[in-house]
């Protein structure tokens, strides 16, 4: 394994409260110099006639040897890569086009998108490419496109100095109008950092010029760690529920930095891990020896062999095993990547990525994945969370702390106040209302830990009323926010930074929403009558305790995150049997899940993280 010492450097910017950082080692620029002149691709695949919902963008990189594709399920196939120098010329072809004309067909045959990936890996060689040589490089991707059967470019651009971060944006929008004027409707996107320490990549201007950012979103183990651990935890692994440990965090960080922008995010993750040798045999082991950069068809093989483990705190699998030394292998695999693509669409992200193309070699279960987890209905839920792009937050993004233990959907945030107007830092929830002419019931989801007196402004009708809530009288639970508003002229919610106290902790994650239809005057402010778990959330079973009711059956029903009906019970009128306990086997694969009870006109929800 090529040596990377001399990619740590510490450096600060953006995106982090444990200041200085880490700058995380870039996997792309690893395995090319690894893999460099070995051109050893070959491809084949079939369209399986599927209609993804979201964006799938997989890097295709020239070393994949047999490479087995489904080329419905690729909305954007990267071609990687083609090398350029500081001149701006292409130094290095890697094959291109050649070796990936089988690819380009079919993708292009099953309604996809083929571009190239032009990189660039010194910072030295990007700043000339950046100034001195920018006519020069624009002018050698128009022609790529051009020139080339490829209808889009793919900048990976790594070790960007933070002092070029002006000239990589100026650089993006002048390719950008480039493009249009002689290459109109080619794709554009740019590979960045999960957490962007340097600050050099101004994420919501990129945004802004680019179809994709690619959220390059598996750096956090590898053969630089001192602990073996997973390339992409989707949470934990940080010395604090503030650290810049996983994917969660790193999602909330682009909230913040590109909170209007949700629909150019891509979330790119591991289709590799690694294996490391370790002091012992449980997670957060010491690394004492060698560590091993795998593909995964060897470590799905290998769990299978020595037995698959699944770690609670990063919701992923791996395995261990004695050999004179312990050996750990981490990776992800269908289960938790179906857990990460679950919240790709919970925070209404542009979709998933995949580094890389062919490293499942001819195993079928991560394209099985994928199409139930992209493809069919886009599934809508009854709330707002602080990940979506229905919430936005608004003033300086480095008041605003991202947490990630603790919130609805594993994440919230949290600022302070101030003591004189107006608000420096404020959020704001909308909402997608299934009828805009009913009226609806609101209810706050507030995180442990908060101590201000916090007003929240319910837009609704035209008009603005405003609630105030002691938050530190509530820790983890829904809190009412009374109705029942009307929303014919939209409902939206404010919070803000200004409390007339300076330094109290104001904590913001989930508001939800539910018809005032069939609820008496009170029953919306009584936690008795909605439904509720009597055990832990994230679990791997439920206990659901159902309303009471003397003269009406209820049925409570089990979705999963594409809104399929997978579980449904009645509970009969004055039954005393009002616990419900799901999942009843263990067929049920780990994911999101939304039971519901229903009972004449009354709904209650209540979101299940599902683990096994």
């Amino acid at each position: 394994m090529w040596h990377i010492a001399g990619l740590l450097v510490l450096l600060s910017g953006p995106g982090s409260y444990e200041l200085p950082g880490i700058e995380l080692p870039k996997q792309h620029q690893i395995d090319h110099y690894e893999h460099r002149g070995s051109i050893s691709l070959n491809v084949s695949g079939e369209d399986g006639g599927k209609t993804l919902n979201r964006t799938v963008y997989g890097f295709l990189p020239y070393w994949g040897n047999d490479t087995w594709l489904r080329y419905d399920l690729i909305s954007i196939l990267a071609c990687f890569c083609v090398d350029m120098g500081s001149s701006g010329a292409i130094t290095n072809w890697n094959g291109f086009p050649s070796i990936f004309s089988e690819a380009i067909v079919g993708v292009n045959a099953a309604g996809g998108t083929a571009v190239v990936t032009v990189v660039n890996f010194s910072s030295y060689g990007i700043h000339s490419i950046l100034t001195t040589n920018r006519a020069a490089a624009i002018n050698t991707i128009v022609d790529l496109i051009n020139n080339y059967p490829v209808e889009g470019i793919s900048i990976d651009f790594e070790n960007v100095s933070s002092s070029d971060k002006d000239n990589l944006t100026s650089f993006m929008y002048d390719l950008r109008a480039e493009l249009d004027t002689c290459a109109p409707g080619s794709h554009l996107s740019i590979c960045t950092p999960p957490v962007d320490w340097g600050g050099a990549f101004d994420y919501s201007e990129l945004a802004e010029i680019c179809d994709a950012l690619f959220m390059m979103c598996y750096p956090f183990h590898g053969s630089w760690s001192s602990i073996a651990g997973p390339c992409c935890p989707l949470t934990g692994w940080g010395a604090t529920s503030e650290s810049s440990s996983n994917m969660i965090w790193c999602m909330g960080d682009y909230a913040k930095y590109a909170p209007f922008h949700h629909d150019r995010i891509v979330v790119g993750l591991p289709y590799y891990g690694h294996q490391w040798e370790t002091e012992g045999s449980s997670p957060h082991s010491t690394v004492i020896g060698s560590c091993a950069t795998l593909f995964y068809t060897t470590l799905v093989n290998r769990a299978e062999t020595y037995g698959r483990l699944w770690d609670n705190e990063s919701f992923t699998p791996w395995y261990a095993f004695f050999s004179g030394v312990w050996n750990q292998g981490w990776y992800d695999d269908e289960e938790s990547l179906s857990l990460k693509y679950d919240m790709i669409r919970e925070a209404d992200l542009q979709g998933a990525g995949i580094w890389a193309l062919g490293y499942d070699g001819s195993r079928t279960e991560l394209w099985d994945c994928l199409e139930e987890s992209f493809c069919g209905e886009i599934w809508t839920d009854n709330l707002t969370d602080n990940l979506e792009s229905r919430f936005t937050v608004h003033g300086p993004e480095q008041y605003w702390c991202n947490v990630t233990e603790g919130g609805q959907f594993y994440s919230y945030f949290y600022t302070y106040s101030i003591s004189s107007g107006p608000d420096m830092n404020w959020a704001e929830w909308t909402f997608e209302l299934p009828d805009s002419n009913l009226s609806y019931m609101l209810e706050t989801w507030l995180p442990e830990g908060g101590t201000a007196e916090a007003s929240y402004r319910i837009l609704h009708d035209g008009v603005e009323d405003t609630l105030t809530i002691q938050q530190s009288s509530y820790a983890n639970e829904w809190v009412p926010l009374g109705g029942p508003w009307n929303a014919s002229e939209d409902l939206s919610v404010i919070i803000g930074d200004y409390t007339g106290n300076a330094g109290e902790k104001i904590v913001i994650d989930a508001i939800r929403f539910s018809s005032d239809i069939g609820i008496a005057d009170d029953a919306g402010n009584s936690e008795s009558n909605l439904l509720s778990l009597l055990t832990g959330n994230p679990s791997s079973m439920f206990a659901l305790n159902l309303p009471p009711s003397d003269t009406e059956e209820g049925t409570v029903q089990i979705y999963d995150i594409s809104g399929r009906l997978i579980f449904s019970r009645v509970a009969s009128a004055g039954s005393s049997a009002r616990i419900c306990y799901w999942p009843t086997d263990g067929s049920i694969p780990s994911g999101v899940y939304t039971a519901v009870y229903l009972s004449g006109q009354s709904v209650s929800s209540v979101r299940l993280v599902l683990i096994r």
